[in-house]
């Protein structure tokens, strides 16, 4: 009788084990299936670049590592190894004009959000004249994956700049972002670029 009893104790015992563990698991995949879900909802600039490429409003080239041909520029030491350094450049701009003010907003805003994540960190801010632009990367400090320029202007527009590479490093590509800024190097590239936005806005 005493025996039995032990039986049944030990039986509602393990029965109730096996419950608390059920609930433990089933706790577990809420919240690895809500974490998915935070992932999968936190926009990336890989995704925008790939949902505004199609856009009509938008204007969208991809450059190929061709066209950063550093021999046909005369450049200094640390100019050379930032542009050896990147290996393809995707832009993307958004022209302004009267019908698309609003839009115009919506997508700064977007855009201000994403690189507002923590993995971008900030190189460099300049503007003037109702133009802004702000320089980030994402990567450790001496090699940087990716730099980001995102430039808005409230007579022109925006544009998106992401550049891929390998071994990148921060103070390079800031002077040589300031080289160009100040049109001390012209590359195919940035023709290529200014040629695609002149013929979509004379369209």
């Amino acid at each position: 009788m005493i025996r039995s009893n032990m039986i049944k104790h030990q039986s509602k015992q393990s029965t109730k084990k096996i419950k608390e563990m059920k609930n433990v698991f089933k706790i577990l995949g809420i919240v690895c299936i809500s974490l998915l879900m935070s992932c999968n909802s936190e926009p990336s600039l890989q995704k925008y670049f790939v949902d505004h490429q199609g856009d009509v409003d938008f204007i969208a080239v991809d450059v190929p590592s061709s066209l950063l041909d550093k021999e046909t520029v005369e450049l200094n030491e640390e100019e050379k190894e930032a542009l050896e350094s990147i290996k393809k450049v995707n832009f993307l701009a958004l022209p302004l004009n009267d019908n698309n003010e609003i839009r115009f907003e919506e997508e700064s805003v977007a855009i201000n959000k994403i690189l507002s994540s923590e993995k971008y960190e900030t190189l460099m801010r300049f503007g003037s004249n109702g133009a802004k632009v702000v320089l980030k990367y994402q990567g450790e400090e001496d090699d940087i994956d990716e730099v980001i320029v995102f430039a808005t202007d409230q007579k022109k527009g925006l544009a998106l700049i992401r550049v891929l590479g390998d071994n990148m490093r921060p103070e390079k590509m800031v002077k040589l972002a300031q080289s160009v800024e100040k049109g001390k190097i012209d590359l195919d590239a940035f023709k290529m670029i200014g040629e695609t936005i002149s013929d979509n806005i004379g369209d």
